[in-house]
């Protein structure tokens, strides 16, 4: 079973739905605040993410009852086990 996370939203960065008259293809607005989010990331370095050296902010675009959204994409996948090849486990032969 898996743990709900509260979401968290970036500031600086705010969603609308498209516009009626819009046509199909519109989705929606995003207006980007860049003194706001540029404070929020600074106060908030632990939502960074690192991708060949350089840091981002991933986030997911969700849907809600007033159109879509931006949460903080805060997964972290578990690391898997390591297996042995097959070979390695020599510790079974009888020389």
């Amino acid at each position: 079973m898996s743990e709900t996370k509260e979401k968290i939203y970036p500031k600086g960065i705010i969603t609308f739905p498209k516009n009626d008259k819009a046509p199909d293809f519109v989705k929606g607005t995003l207006i980007i605040t860049p003194n706001d989010l540029v404070t929020w990331l600074k106060e908030n370095p632990n939502l960074l993410t690192d991708y060949n050296g350089t840091k981002q902010l991933k986030c997911q675009i969700l849907e809600g009852n007033k159109g879509l959204y931006l949460v903080v994409d805060t997964f972290v996948p578990t690391p898997k086990a390591e297996s042995k090849p097959a070979n390695e486990d020599d510790d079974d032969l009888p020389f």
